[in-house]
């Protein structure tokens, strides 16, 4: 097998080329693949450093040639001072390196040799520089030289990180030979976007721009005062979310829909991508389109994992002088020591909170050591000075107790220090660095893990207890914070209590070592390499590897589970819809009796997802469980307008109440977290901040009890209040109360294709979420095409007791009284008029009419064929569809569509009289103004409400007018593309419950008086 693999950074065996652990992870891969047979190909840029890796390599300058344009389409927002575009015209030259069965291919050209120092452009090259533009072309040539590298035999080709390889699977989805795969090492945003117009000019310039919808891979606009809306404002800016205009493409979401396999470095990387669960993004990931791509293409998810080099395995920690090498770095050997060696990031690898915690610990315990290396700038033993003035100073400060190195070092330096350890400090936040390599070294060589309890690193097993004896270390809970105090105090106290373990229960610690070496060594690059060979042999075979099923039970993807699996996988099914909440797929494996909804209940509540707690409690029917959700917040209005919020949850620790957002601002007298020059060291752009405020609720009464309370001197941001969640688990969510009126007062439906499934049922769901309607305060307003003696049973199975506008619009009728308040009538013979002229301008027509009441009959001609129901009357007698009073003329063409037909008949008789169709193959003609939006505006009034106060659904373009009368008008999935149009929204389809999904979006936290006039707090 031929293996293509494509990286911006190729350098682990040297370690002038290494920035990270991108560069272990691919040349480790590469040369496990070789050592089995395979030829692999590596393609990466020269960096400039060609001449320096002749020093000790033997590099040979390979026949190639190619001059080429590399349009550059500048967004002007970002790059005010230059064109729209600019081409770069290229000559690329490529060099080769042979080395452990690998050849590695350098390609070189003005752009590719630009930064020999660092290899990436800094953040700060962005609008200024067009070496921010050195990975793109990378892209652009390492495309042009796979045809070199395949010569048109079946390859693999592999890319390392998203960013760096957005282009190369669906340039190459077409080409028959060859097979993708990208693997995500850091977890970026999930929402990370790209420049549109630049995407759409590169697939244009490799011929495939028709095979590639940009528009499917994003989400529509937000709705601008949404929960939702509010919510991705909020974590707009922040190291796990970016917002974009319309003019950029989701990058993974384009990766996803046409890479053959998606890599993942971990299980728990896998999950935390494939769900966010826990943190803070997970609400707003299942909003986008890519949570859903994800599901139905899990196939595509490949766990492929990563290891620690053999070079590292087989050396002997035991073969280190601990002594000597602790007392050259100026530590006392007696003490224990604590280990921590990275790429200098500040931020996102928790460095920063690593320092603090460092100072708070030495300040109460002198007899602790660290070693710390924040690698910066190039490698090799010459120092680089401070990259970062505060931890320097931490340091100089405590030069017995702390060793800090900016050098990126070899692997000798590397592993004599990591055993030197006691313990290993790796606080990654964000869950966007999981220290897979280095921590795992470091716990190789028996260092006991302090790390966070995160997904990603999950596998290490330092997130057990103690007592299990299984257990590696100590954990911090996960961090989603820059410069989180929190978890520096979290970190000082885990390493104030490891140091207690070390000193006071050493066969505890000794247990925790064996541990730690046996958990890191199981991680090979023989194994990842066997993961991944068996995936990439699947895809040259033509094979579908299916998603393991346990895994889609963990994730909750219920939903993608073949029917064996729930027989097959029973308990761990039920197991897991309870821990989640899960109503529906606990209800298909076991019984729902009350202690089942009450466990479920527990179980999402605790989880503080109230959406699935009010799902559990109505459909227990049990108030009590109902009172929990609605009594969580009180909201109390003041004559100045201010809010007072209570908030009372027991598993709660922090709730912050989103008050602004906007652009970001500095507050008066914040302390920068770095200046610029060691944001650039760290490869990290100096935090820009979400531009949201938060107003933190304090604690009321003793401290755990779970009571907040605190004052908005104005109103909410959108139409509710939106709070950020901390659990005292770790977990962080949100929730979001209503405190006005609901935000509609008429929720107008239409039935068929709508609110009723495509077997005319009305679901369990869709029933709660009419009950949350009713239970707002708020008005559900049927409005149907079919008569109003044709749809009573459909309202009787609802329940349904209000008015109904049936007939297009034609009738209302009072459901509970089953009184026809009152109907229009169409002319008979304007009736005539118009078969007689449709007739003759496309042939004969099949008719039908609905008799006017209260006979409301419907007649028709033999043609409906099948289309005629049980309980029509068929008639070739054409004389008797005129022979009585009539609401409405049907017409049927065999040959002629129905949209044809409609724009037909307006065409020929214009305002005379209304024409809609509904169903397929039919065209309703209606008395002239009828529609279902006159309809619902009579019923509205009668109800004493506006357009304003009301939210409309439907599918078909006879609801076009009720859509566009209402406030706002949703379209279900299934809709007609006219209707979808012009919608506001559009929902899932009426077979996915579209109007419950958004009914309960709007409705489900409702608004409603205490149960006891003496209640603090009253909601407004």
């Amino acid at each position: 097998m031929h293996i293509i693999q494509v990286s911006f950074e190729c350098g682990g065996f040297d370690s002038r080329l290494m920035r990270g652990g991108l560069s272990p992870l691919v040349w480790n891969l590469s040369r496990a693949y070789a050592a089995r047979g395979h030829r692999v190909s590596v393609i990466t840029p020269a960096h400039g450093l060609v001449d320096t890796l002749r020093d000790s390599f033997e590099i040979e300058e390979v026949d190639y040639r190619r001059e080429h344009a590399v349009p550059l389409v500048l967004d002007p927002k970002v790059w005010p001072d230059h064109p729209d575009e600019i081409t770069l015209e290229l000559t690329t030259r490529a060099h080769r390196l042979r080395l452990d069965g690998v050849d590695v291919y350098f390609l070189s050209n003005a752009y590719l040799d630009l930064l020999p120092d660092r290899l990436y452009p800094p953040p700060s090259t962005e609008g200024r520089d067009l070496s921010h533009f050195k990975p793109l072309v990378f892209q652009v040539d390492a495309l042009r030289f796979i045809d070199e590298c395949a010569a048109g035999e079946p390859a693999v080709v592999h890319g390392f990180e998203p960013y760096y390889h957005s282009l190369l699977p669906p340039v190459l989805a077409a080409d028959p030979l060859l097979r993708t795969a990208v693997t995500v090492a850091a977890n970026a945003p999930v929402t990370q976007k790209i420049y549109r117009p630049q995407v759409e000019r590169l697939l244009d310039l490799f011929g495939v721009r028709d095979q590639v919808d940009l528009d499917a891979l994003d989400a529509p606009p937000l709705t601008e005062d949404s929960a939702t809306a509010v919510m991705s404002r909020a974590l707009a800016g922040t190291r796990m979310h970016a917002e974009y205009g319309p003019d950029h493409v989701g990058l993974f979401p384009l990766i996803a829909a046409h890479a053959d396999l998606v890599d993942f470095v971990s299980p728990g990387q896998r999950a935390y991508y494939s769900t966010f669960r826990d943190t803070p993004m997970e609400t707003l990931f299942h909003t986008l389109p890519i949570a859903g791509q994800l599901r139905e293409q899990a196939h595509k998810l490949l766990l492929g994992g990563c290891g620690i080099a053999d070079s590292w395995l087989a050396r002997d920690p035991g073969d280190v002088d601990r002594e000597q090498i602790l007392r050259s770095l100026g530590l006392d050997p007696a003490r224990p020591v604590f280990y921590h060696a990275a790429r200098y990031a500040v931020h996102h690898k928790g460095q920063l909170e690593l320092m603090r915690a460092v100072e708070e610990v030495i300040a109460t315990d002198p007899e602790i050591s660290f070693v710390i290396r924040c690698s910066t700038g190039r490698g090799g033993q010459e120092p680089t000075g401070s990259a970062n003035a505060y931890f320097q100073e931490i340091a100089d400060r405590h030069p017995d107790q702390v060793h800090l190195d900016w050098r990126l070092a070899d692997e000798d330096t590397l592993f004599a220090h990591a055993s030197c350890a006691d313990f290993c400090v790796y606080p990654s936040k964000f869950e966007l660095d999981g220290f897979l390599i280095a921590q795992a070294e470091a716990m190789a060589c028996g260092a006991v893990p302090v790390a966070t309890a995160q997904q990603v690193t999950g596998h290490f097993r330092h997130t057990l207890p103690l007592a299990d004896p299984a257990a590696t270390g100590f954990s911090v809970r996960g961090s989603f914070r820059d410069d989180d105090p929190g978890l520096a105090r979290d970190l000082a106290e885990r390493i104030r209590e490891a140091a207690a373990v070390f000193r006071q229960d050493p066969g505890t610690y000794a247990r925790l070592s064996a541990n730690a070496r046996g958990t890191a060594r199981e991680f090979t690059w023989s194994r990842s390499a066997g993961q991944h060979l068996a995936a990439f042999e699947a895809l040259l075979r033509g094979e579908r590897r299916p998603f393991p099923a346990e895994e889609a039970i963990r994730y909750g993807w219920f939903g993608q589970l073949p029917d064996a699996a729930w027989s097959e996988h029973r308990d761990l099914i039920a197991r897991t819809a309870a821990e989640l909440g899960d109503l529906a797929a606990y209800g298909r494996v076991a019984t729902l009796d009350g202690a089942a909804y009450e466990r479920l209940f527990d179980a999402a509540h605790g989880r503080a997802d109230f959406a699935r707690c009010s799902e559990v409690a109505h459909a227990a029917d049990r108030q009590d469980l109902k009172d929990r959700v609605h009594d969580r917040c009180r909201v109390a209005r003041s004559p100045d307008g201010a809010l007072t919020v209570t908030y009372v949850h027991p598993g709660v620790e922090r709730v912050e109440v989103v008050a602004g957002t906007g652009r970001a601002t500095e507050a008066p007298g914040a302390v920068a977290l770095e200046s610029a020059a060691e944001a650039l060291a760290s490869d990290e752009a100096v935090p820009s901040g979400s531009g949201a405020s938060f107003v933190p609720l304090g604690q009321v009464g003793p401290v755990g009890a779970g009571v907040f309370r605190g004052r908005l001197d104005g109103p909410p941001v959108g139409r509710e209040l939106v709070m950020m969640l901390t659990l005292r688990s770790g977990r962080v969510t949100w929730d979001t109360v209503p405190v006005t009126e609901p935000p509609f007062r008429v929720v107008a439906t239409d039935l068929d294709g709508t609110l009723l499934r495509s077997d005319l049922s009305v679901s369990e769901r869709t029933r709660r979420a009419l009950a949350l309607v009713e239970g707002a305060g708020a008005h559900h307003l049927v409005v149907t095409g079919r008569p109003a003696t044709a749809c009573k049973e459909f309202l009787a199975a609802l329940g349904y007791q209000g008015l109904a506008v049936c007939g297009q619009g034609a009738q209302l009728y009072d459901a509970a009284a089953d009184r026809l308040l009152d109907s229009a009538s169409l002319d008979r013979d304007l009736a005539r008029r118009v078969v007689d002229r449709v007739e003759a301008a496309l042939g004969v027509l099949e008719l039908g009419v609905v008799t006017a009441p209260p006979e409301s009959r419907f007649k028709v001609t033999p043609g409906f064929g099948e289309r005629v129901r049980h309980g029509w009357d068929v008639t070739t007698d054409r004389a008797q569809l005129w022979a009585s009073p009539i609401d409405k003329l049907v017409l049927h063409h065999p040959l002629v569509p129905e949209d044809e037909l409609t724009a037909t008949v307006r065409e020929l008789f214009g305002d005379e009289v209304s024409v809609v169709h509904s169903v397929k193959g039919m065209v309703e003609v209606l008395p002239p103004g009828v529609t279902k939006g006159s309809g619902v505006e009579r019923a509205a009034r009668l109800l004493g409400f506006t357009a304003a106060d009301t939210i409309a659904f439907g599918d078909m373009p006879n609801d076009i007018p009720l859509l566009a009368w209402a406030g706002h008008g949703v379209a279900v999935g299934n809709a007609h593309p006219e209707l979808r149009a012009m919608a506001d929204e559009t929902a899932p389809g009426n077979d996915d419950d579209g109007v419950a999904a958004v009914l309960e979006r709007l409705f489900e936290p409702a608004s409603r008086p205490p149960r006891h006039a003496d209640d603090a707090g009253a909601r407004p």
